[in-house]
């Protein structure tokens, strides 16, 4: 007696019965996954500062630069390039520069919400809905044989952020937001890459920076440091 033959159709209907269950993942999924690949809640949320050091290009000259970064919104980045020296750094309240040969000069109040933006030690996406932050799905993104999810994020100020998260470790891909510079609209993508585990924590040890298109800086980091004692002061105009 022979075996009974199944139809196609009914080999597919085996298969799709036996077969894991699949779902779209939600925004929240998705964050999860983030929070925990870079090192999870607690460790995320007891930074409160950070120092890095690194070498790179700008516009095709080669710079050193160390930034320190202190909640609640304290930035100062230091910077040098053909032997100059140009430290910029803000307290929350007030931004300001130093360049060569010049005295210490207040910034522009934008400069201030932009050093704000840049000092956050958390990222938007660790409890955006408390900070009153919104997120969507966008539309997804394969690359080079890599998936990635997007996330379309709103905060309360501030432009509106994109988000690239790869689907496969959790972790920031890229960041495109469209910004307001004098006037201008421009496109600035900030592309992540060369992880590493650090006291606990993954973080990107390389970073490129583009501006409509086009590579403005590249950063290679020698080191990043977690919770470095940092004085107030360090952030404030020098005098």
């Amino acid at each position: 007696m022979q075996s009974p033959r199944l139809r196609p159709a009914m080999c597919l209907a085996i298969l799709a019965l036996a077969a894991p269950a699949v779902h779209a993942q939600t925004v929240d999924e998705i964050v999860a996954k983030n929070i925990e690949a870079k090192g999870g809640l607690d460790a995320l949320k007891s930074t409160n500062s950070v120092r890095t050091t690194g070498t790179g290009t700008m516009q095709g000259n080669e710079i050193t630069i160390t930034s320190f970064t202190k909640r609640p919104y304290f930035v100062r980045n230091e910077m040098s390039m053909a032997g100059q020296a140009i430290i910029m750094g803000s307290d929350g309240e007030t931004a300001w520069m130093v360049a060569p040969g010049l005295p210490a000069k207040v910034q522009p109040p934008e400069k201030v919400e932009a050093l704000k933006q840049s000092s956050q030690i958390d990222s938007p996406l660790l409890d955006y809905k408390a900070r009153g932050t919104k997120i969507e799905l966008g539309e997804p993104l394969t690359e080079g044989g890599r998936r990635f999810h997007h996330l379309v994020v709103r905060q309360k100020t501030g432009p509106t952020m994109h988000y690239y998260l790869d689907a496969a470790t959790g972790l920031e891909s890229k960041m495109i937001i469209d910004v307001d510079e004098s006037g201008q609209q421009m496109k600035m993508e900030m592309r992540f890459s060369d992880f590493r585990k650090v006291e606990g924590r993954t973080v990107p040890f390389a970073m490129a920076q583009f501006v409509n298109g086009n590579k403005m800086m590249e950063i290679q980091f020698d080191k990043i440091e977690f919770n470095v004692p940092m004085e107030d002061s360090l952030f404030r105009i020098p005098r």
